[in-house]
C-alpha cells in the first residue's frame, strides 16, 4: 500500500498541470438494447430462470435519458444520473414461476422493469490538454423494480434497492482543439449479507467542441450480475447500444 501511495504521490508531482475545463455538465440519451436472463422467486422458493429477449420479448432498443456532473481539474469530483424503464409483453412457451405466481404455457405476460442509477465520484486527473486521464473512485445507489401481470393469473411485483462501491479509469485525447475522444471503464465486486453483485461500465465517445459547448456520441455497455438470497433473486442482464450527448464546459 506503502508502496502505491508513493507512485501516486509521485505521479501527481511530476505531472503536466492539466488545462482542460473545471465544470462540465452533460446531458446524454441511450439507445440501449437489453438481454441476459433473470430469476425472482419468493419466501426461499427460486423462480423460474428466464431470458428477457426470448421469453419476455425484450428485443429492440429502450431509450435511457441521463445526466452528468463534473467540478475541478487535477482533482475532480463528480456525479451521473440515469433511470432505465422498460416494458415488453409476450405469449411465453414455457411454464415460468415469477414471485408467488406460475404463467402457465401460452399464456400473455406483461412485463416492466424500472431502474434508477446514481453515482458520486472522485478522480485524479492528470495530464495536459491534449492527453489527460486517472483514476476514480465512488459509490452508486441502484433500485430495481420489476413487474409481470397476466390476465389468466394476476400480478406481482418485486422491488430491490442496493449501494456498491465503485473503482474505475478514464482517458481522453484531444488530437484537434475542436475535437476529442474519450473512454472509460468502472467497475466493482460487492458482497454484503446477502447481497452478492457484480457491476461493469464501459464507454468510448468522440466529440466536437465549439467555444463552451460541444456533442457527440459513442457505444456503452453495462454488466449487471448479482443475486439476492433473502428473496431469492438472481441477475444477469446486460445492456448494450448507441448514444448521443451534449453539454456546456466552462
Amino acid at each position: 500500500m506503502k508502496k502505491w501511495l508513493a507512485v501516486l504521490l509521485l505521479l501527481v508531482i511530476c505531472a503536466p498541470p492539466a488545462a482542460h475545463a473545471l465544470l462540465d455538465i452533460e446531458g446524454y440519451y441511450w439507445f440501449m438494447k437489453p438481454s441476459g436472463t433473470a430469476a425472482i422467486g419468493l419466501d426461499g422458493l427460486a423462480g423460474t430462470e428466464v431470458d428477457l429477449r426470448n421469453d419476455f420479448g425484450y428485443g429492440g432498443q429502450v431509450g435511457v435519458p441521463g445526466a452528468r456532473l463534473i467540478l475541478g481539474d487535477l482533482f475532480q469530483v463528480g456525479a451521473e444520473y440515469f433511470r432505465i424503464n422498460m416494458s415488453a409483453e409476450n405469449t411465453i412457451q414455457r411454464v415460468v414461476k415469477f414471485q408467488d405466481l406460475e404463467y402457465p404455457v401460452n399464456a400473455d405476460v406483461a412485463t416492466s422493469l424500472e431502474s434508477t442509477f446514481l453515482r458520486g465520484f472522485a478522480r485524479l486527473n492528470l495530464g495536459p490538454d491534449t492527453v489527460h486521464g486517472g483514476l476514480m473512485i465512488g459509490g452508486q445507489y441502484m433500485s430495481f423494480d420489476a413487474q409481470a401481470s397476466s390476465s389468466l393469473v394476476g400480478s406481482t411485483e418485486q422491488k430491490i434497492q442496493t449501494g456498491m462501491p465503485l473503482v474505475g479509469a478514464f482517458l481522453e485525447v484531444n488530437p484537434l482543439p475542436i475535437l476529442g475522444l474519450r473512454g472509460s471503464i468502472t467497475g466493482s465486486k460487492w458482497d454484503f449479507g446477502d447481497i452478492n453483485a457484480r457491476f461493469l461500465d464501459a464507454e468510448i465517445t468522440a466529440l466536437l467542441r465549439y467555444e463552451f459547448l460541444f456533442a457527440g456520441g459513442g457505444w456503452r455497455y453495462i454488466e449487471v450480475k448479482g443475486s439476492y438470497a433473502q428473496y431469492p433473486v438472481d441477475v444477469d442482464i446486460k445492456l448494450s447500444g448507441p448514444m448521443i450527448f451534449a453539454g456546456v464546459q466552462w
